[in-house]
């Protein structure tokens, strides 16, 4: 028989930590994405919107979007509100209508969450949490 050290143990314990760490961060921006999602929705933030002649369902415009976190009070300043949503872009929680740009930018572009589109890359970790959610919900 094989038996792992301490020293062993301790480093696994320490990576199971950091992933549970990880795992608690990463649920904390889906939590928050997903309130904020429906905040939008009823406050009209999100709907669909026109731009040369064609039509992007279920977006915002991050200018707007900016000045209704200050409004509400979700964030001190237009550069920590800048922050809140670009850790949402860059967890896949929302992206620019045709993807092009990977940074958020404080300007009249069209923004979208992925959930709205149904474009939302779900890991294990993910559905886990969203059926969580859904429970909670009921």
């Amino acid at each position: 028989m094989v038996f792992a050290s301490c020293k062993e143990m301790d480093g696994i314990g320490n990576t199971m930590q950091k992933k549970a760490a990880e795992l608690e961060r990463m649920a904390e921006v889906l939590v928050t994405g997903e309130q904020l999602r429906l905040r939008l929705h009823e406050g009209k933030v999100v709907k669909d919107r026109r731009h040369h002649l064609r039509t992007y369902p279920n977006c915002f415009v991050a200018k707007e979007l900016i000045d209704w976190l200050l409004e509400h009070k979700e964030a001190s300043d237009r550069d920590t509100a800048i922050k809140i949503m670009q850790k949402l872009l860059d967890q896949s929680i929302i992206h620019h209508v045709c993807d092009e740009h990977k940074e958020f930018k404080d300007m009249k572009l069209f923004y979208r969450f992925r959930k709205d589109d149904g474009t939302f890359p779900l890991d294990n970790e993910a559905k886990v949490f969203m059926r969580g959610q859904r429970i909670y919900e009921k």
